[in-house]
């Protein structure tokens, strides 16, 4: 295939040169995309505040989500800090004042700078957007109703440090209660928390809005300063019914602020990590959220379990038992809550199934081989293989239309102003010839899906993330090596783009010239939309081309061959 290249072309190469070159730094300017490395510092600023000992005090007023009018007393002297429950991956602060977790410290997973740990549920930075909507994960709140928490009774960590027992006497409106609350942490990412309310006063206490957080959600990009080319955060519950929902934290108030009962589990994620409450009692979804200051795009939202109809007479207990899943979102989640390995959402609709099915795959096929870059090359090509008698297909009849394309821009200029006659001449050419216009599409439609599944797989899976392989520092961001006049040198895409280049030319066409001269930009065009592609879809990519190129060039050889070896065979004859 021969393309001039013109000076329309050489305009056209320039242009998406510079908008590679300047289109992130404009986005930043513009305010379009936030600067990742002032959101990571802004939140690890507020996580370093909230370090510091909590204040005790015979009478401490705690503002209820919706109660902004309510102002706390001042403190007393005396203070009491905060509690860590924690395991070899995650750890958990609670505060004794508000019974509620501030920060949970994911020890396996760092921000992109790799100087800290990843931290989710980060409760302080939500006072810079106004004040806490939501106490922090497990914390007990009374929406509408003004909380003043009169006394610590006590505060126990056990010997072994696993289990926090902590026991407050607080004032709901007018009703005095003692909350009880028990925490629990094993080996995992979760955490139990045993709640018990007891009505100490002389009356009835009607706790019909008692709730129970589940933690609070940031943008991705916001808790760890990942470069992403999209940032989705989702609510998801479930109900005891088998309904499960989900919702974009963005999307609408008329479409965020659903109502949802007999709810079983609740869950706020981001792109790769999530929160997902779960209790042993139905409850009402109660969620808020607020915009980031200076953002129109990302939100702070908060969910929480909310209960009706739990009226205490004097002296008499409620009990709930509840389980705060933090971490990855992984395939093991569905041991956690039934349909809970849905809100990993890898892809959209049934492709979402088989994504989730190729992501076990990669995890298994890294069990075996012990790198998964090298899991990324062997399931690439073992799809590739899988499709080869659809792709030798489309391949052979690509190449018996581009051997009638003469024929058929000859009768295209011999009945261009005779449609009908036109159709019908191109169909009887096609039956003698043997060609089916179709045959090169049919086989490449049938293998869309799973292509699709299989990029979203690996532009999902927080099992890529700060993984090195080969030059690149972490399949679940661009192979950067370099810097040159403040553009990335990202080896993976560039070839790709180049074996993208070298397929064209080997692939049959029945193009026309200026046809072909538009697939000869596309490759730029690419180059500028997907140049930030993490390293893991690009390394899938590149293979998958290579792939491609080998099997045209075993097909050409082979169909080359064959004829000589027919002549050879009638000459002897």
């Amino acid at each position: 295939m021969k393309v001039k290249f013109d000076k329309e072309m050489v305009i056209a190469f320039l242009l998406c040169g510079l908008l590679l070159v300047f289109w992130q730094p404009l986005c930043i300017k513009m305010g379009w995309m936030p600067d990742p490395a002032a959101a990571v510092g802004q939140a690890a600023e507020a996580a370093k505040a909230d370090t510091q000992p909590v204040p005790v005090a015979a009478s401490v007023a705690v503002a209820s989500p919706v109660e902004k009018d309510v102002k706390p007393v001042a403190p007393a002297v005396k203070t009491l800090p905060a509690v860590t429950l924690e395991n070899k991956l995650i750890a958990c602060a609670i505060r004794p004042d508000s019974g509620a977790i501030t920060g949970i410290t994911l020890k396996t997973f760092k921000t992109a700078d790799r100087k800290a740990n990843i931290v989710v549920d980060q409760q302080p930075s939500l006072k810079t957007a106004g004040g806490a909507m939501q106490p922090g994960a497990l914390g007990v709140f009374f929406p509408g109703s003004s909380t003043v928490l009169n006394g610590i009774v006590s505060s126990e960590l056990s010997a072994d440090g696993k289990i926090y027992t902590l026991v407050r006497n607080v004032t709901v409106g007018v009703s005095p209660l003692q909350i009880k609350q028990v925490w629990t942490i094993g080996d995992g990412n979760v955490l139990k928390m045993a709640l018990t309310v007891v009505n100490t006063g002389k009356v009835s206490a009607d706790l019909a809005k008692l709730t129970v957080s589940g933690g609070e959600l940031q943008g991705w990009r916001n808790v760890s300063g990942d470069e992403l080319r999209m940032d989705s955060s989702k609510l998801d519950y479930r109900t005891a019914s088998g309904s499960y929902e989900d919702v974009n934290v963005d999307a609408k108030d008329s479409k965020f602020f659903r109502q949802a009962g007999n709810v079983q589990w609740l869950a706020l994620s981001n792109k790769f990590f999530i929160t997902l409450l779960k209790s042993n009692q139905p409850f009402t979804l109660f969620q808020s959220r607020v915009l980031e200051p200076g953002s129109s795009e990302f939100y702070f939202a908060a969910a929480g379990a909310q209960f009706g109809k739990v009226v205490l007479a004097p002296g008499a207990t409620a009990n709930w038992d509840f389980q705060l899943y933090a971490g990855p979102k992984t395939t093991a989640l569905k041991s956690f809550a039934p349909d809970a390995d849905k809100t990993m959402h890898l892809a959209w609709g049934p492709l979402d199934y088989l994504a989730r099915l190729l992501l076990w795959v990669l995890v298994q096929l890294k069990g075996l081989c012990g790198s998964y870059g090298w899991s990324i090359i062997i399931m690439t090509i073992l799809v590739r293989l899988l499709f080869w008698p659809a792709t030798a297909k489309a391949n052979a009849s690509m190449k018996k239309m581009s051997k009638v394309q003469p024929q058929i821009q000859a009768l295209r200029e011999k009945y261009k102003d005779n449609p009908q006659m036109l159709n019908a001449k191109m169909m009887e050419l096609y039956r003698t010839e043997g060609v089916n216009p179709m045959g090169g599409c049919l086989p490449i439609l049938l293998q869309i899906p799973v292509f699709f599944a299989l990029y979203a797989t690996l532009d999902g899976a927080v099992e890529l993330r700060q993984v090195p392989f080969w030059w690149s520092a972490d399949l679940a961001a661009p192979d950067t090596v370099a810097h040159i006049f403040g553009l990335p040198i990202n080896p993976l895409v560039i070839a790709m783009t180049l074996l993208m280049v070298v397929q064209q030319r080997l692939t049959p066409t029945a193009m026309d010239p200026m046809q072909q001269k538009m697939m000869m930009v596309m490759p730029i065009v690419m180059l500028f939309f997907l140049y930030n592609l993490p390293s893991g879809l690009t390394l899938y990519w590149t293979v998958s081309q290579i792939f491609s190129i080998l099997q045209m060039l075993l097909q050409k050889h082979y169909n080359t061959a064959a004829p000589a070896q027919d002549a050879g065979s009638a000459q002897k004859a």
